[in-house]
């Protein structure tokens, strides 16, 4: 087989992986509520709900002026160490862990338990998207290279990566919170195509998201593949596109995949 493309840049979650997560759900907040108290910060469930955003809304604001982007990516550990040191009230324990200063908190493994609790305990469905795995091997069976180009937080990602099983297929990751910034930021997919040594014109991107996916391969001259997961009809994917290609990247037309089948991205990159 092959390809026109020397380099596959996939999207993560809706691309690769069928995930679903629901961190809006009050049992939710009051369980990790109870996880805190276990370290003597005390919330109740809707305080720390609204701290949780609070804190987010502050550190997106003062890391897209401090880098002057417009789509910021902040690192979760942040906001989970100023939850536990900023909590309304504290009660004494014998925990190290209350201890500890925010720079100690957020490379210990009390936030690794945390992070694996929140994202376990928010996330009902996980796994890779029929025809996954089978596409990835046809693609490196094939002398191509791939590559994650992904909007999430890597103390998340990383664990649901080797639970997928997916981390032995890419040459190399890119997460937006290890990189300060995510898509649509045209930054993000440059400093992946210089790290890598390659050029757009051998590249093309795969996701699911036209606000994000496709924009920044536009931005980028990248070609891409918009991979209808979401099952979008036929006048909503235009309505997207209209809004985010013909306002920005006049000319620029990327391939779907309506059935939102991946296997089918074969056939659109054979030479």
């Amino acid at each position: 087989m092959n390809f026109k493309y020397d380099n596959f840049i996939f999207d993560l979650y809706g691309t690769l992986i069928d995930i679903h997560t629901d961190e809006s759900r009050p049992e939710f907040w009051k369980e990790i509520a109870g996880f805190y108290s276990c370290y003597g910060a005390d919330y109740t469930f809707d305080q720390l709900q609204q701290k949780y955003f609070d804190i987010v809304m502050e550190q997106e604001h003062e890391l897209a002026f401090k880098l002057a982007i417009n789509y910021p990516e902040i690192e979760i550990q942040k906001v989970f160490a100023r939850l536990l040191l900023e909590a309304p009230v504290h009660h004494e324990t014998e925990s190290p862990v209350a201890r500890m200063s925010e720079e100690e908190l957020v490379d210990s493994q009390w936030m690794q338990d945390l992070c694996n609790i929140f994202r376990t305990s928010s996330r009902d469905r996980l796994r890779a998207y029929p025809g996954v795995i089978k596409t990835l091997d046809t693609i490196k069976e094939n002398g191509g290279k791939i590559f994650l180009l992904s909007n999430a937080q890597g103390m998340f990602t990383r664990p649901e990566l080797e639970i997928t099983g997916l981390t032995k297929y890419f040459d190399a990751i890119y997460i937006s919170s290890e990189n300060q910034m995510k898509k649509p930021q045209p930054q993000y997919m440059k400093k992946l195509l210089d790290d890598q040594n390659i050029t757009a014109e051998s590249s093309v991107m795969i996701g699911n998201e036209i606000q994000c996916d496709i924009a920044i391969a536009a931005s980028c001259k990248v070609d891409s593949i918009l991979l209808n997961t979401d099952n979008l009809s036929a006048i909503e994917r235009r309505a997207r596109l209209s809004r985010v290609i013909d306002g920005y990247f006049k000319g620029y037309k990327p391939e779907t995949v309506v059935s939102g089948d991946i296997s089918e991205i074969l056939d659109i990159c054979t030479a």
